[in-house]
């Protein structure tokens, strides 16, 4: 009886998975033990893929400063939105292939910026955001 109720909740369990998807979070670290940098990669069914709205967005906070990507999956123009941008120091991305070809590299001065991914194949891409001495790295999947 035991063992049947103990594969029933694992069986609820897996289909709630299922249904809703996984999300795994990373975490990478400077040689002194510092927290550098996070990352969350969440694997959506099908399911919730067709319920999801074109504004979906991600984000992520270093130092002081939020920064959202959005829409991410994107049909070919995402926006990165940085608050509390500080333009004393060098702020800039860069926009990779999935297989480490540098294919942009801009200087950010707003708060607001528009990238244009719509010349390059459907897949994912590596996006690097640069605030001055910290880096918040992305997938960016282009449908």
């Amino acid at each position: 009886m035991k063992k049947t109720i103990s594969i029933l909740i694992i069986m609820l369990l897996c289909s709630f998975a299922h249904v809703q998807g996984q999300t795994k979070v990373g975490f990478d670290y400077d040689l002194d033990g510092n927290m550098i940098h996070r990352k969350i990669v969440t694997m959506l069914s099908p399911a919730v893929k067709s319920e999801m709205k074109d504004t979906a967005s991600v984000s992520d906070i270093i130092g002081e400063q939020k920064i959202t990507i959005y829409p991410n999956p994107t049909k070919g123009l995402f926006q990165i939105a940085i608050k509390t941008l500080d333009s004393n120091q060098k702020n800039y991305f860069l926009l990779y292939s999935i297989s480490g070809t540098k294919l942009q590299q801009k200087n950010i001065s707003d708060s607001y910026m528009d990238i244009d991914i719509s010349n390059y194949p459907k897949g994912v891409y590596l996006l690097d955001v640069i605030l001055g001495d910290k880096v918040s790295r992305w997938k960016v999947i282009k449908q």
